[in-house]
């Protein structure tokens, strides 16, 4: 099933994004690469560095949970 597209107007942009504070530049395998591509289109935002920030925040959440 496709997702309804979200007008641009309509995400939000959490701050981090938008003041940003420094770049990372690694490594990664084409199998990486690619999957960020797709959680890029599946997520429906404009960047790679929106899909890392909104990974860390999930990730970060889920550890948190766990850790109480």
């Amino acid at each position: 099933m496709a997702r309804k597209s979200i007008p641009q107007e309509s995400r939000q942009d959490p701050g981090f994004i938008r003041d940003p504070d420094g770049f990372i530049n690694v490594p990664v395998s084409k199998e990486t690469r690619e999957q960020l591509h797709a959680l890029k289109v599946s997520m429906q935002v404009a960047s790679q560095a929106e899909v890392i920030e909104k990974a860390i925040a999930i990730v970060s959440a889920i550890d948190a949970a766990v850790r109480k």
